[in-house]
């Protein structure tokens, strides 16, 4: 008699739904309505994870990419191909991005750049950053921000984040020549 599906947790915590610990949901299905959910079904999965881990970009091509992916109990992993099948739906969906055109990594959004960018500029706003510039690398891992949500988000990420408040006239973005020390100022 087969074991009945069970949740588990990743070491961080995460709890995962029951359906990962069922082999075939680490292949993908050949039926488009079933692959379909199942899509849909990863994507929550690994937004969850993200969100929880403050996982920010997962590479389809590295060998570990992240313990969601790989199941040790039922020895099951989702392959590369299946994993940059799933972020491609991802990205059709505006919950993932490649960091480049045709790049194996993909930025994560659980929360999506527009939101990030209006997290920024409000804690902008209650800090007293309003007309300052800073730089990216201030906004992330400075002294001021070091316990802000968006503390480490990486800089690609942040920079799409700076965008949607530039087309809102919230921020200006002010690049420098070699782009390590951008910065932004805050309106």
């Amino acid at each position: 008699m087969a074991e009945p599906l069970r949740s588990s947790a990743t070491k961080s915590g995460y709890v995962l739904p029951a359906i990962w610990s069922f082999p075939p949901f680490f292949t993908l299905q050949p039926n488009p309505s079933t692959q379909a959910h199942q899509l849909t079904l990863w994507s929550e999965i690994i937004l969850g994870w993200a969100k929880h881990d403050r996982v920010f970009s997962v590479n389809a091509d590295s060998p570990e990419p992240g313990e969601v992916f790989t199941n040790g109990k039922i020895q099951r992993r989702l392959l590369p191909p299946a994993l940059r099948q799933v972020l491609a739906h991802m990205a059709e969906q505006g919950t993932a991005a490649p960091e480049s055109k045709g790049a194996s990594t993909y930025l994560l959004y659980w929360r999506k750049p527009e939101e990030w960018g209006q997290v920024i500029h409000d804690w902008a706003s209650d800090s007293g950053q309003t007309g300052t510039i800073m730089t990216f690398y201030e906004i992330t891992d400075g002294d001021a921000s070091y316990t802000a949500e968006f503390a480490g988000l990486p800089a690609q990420l942040l920079r799409r984040s700076l965008e949607t408040l530039v087309k809102k006239g919230k921020a200006q973005l002010i690049r420098s020549g070699d782009g390590e020390g951008d910065g932004v100022r805050f309106l």
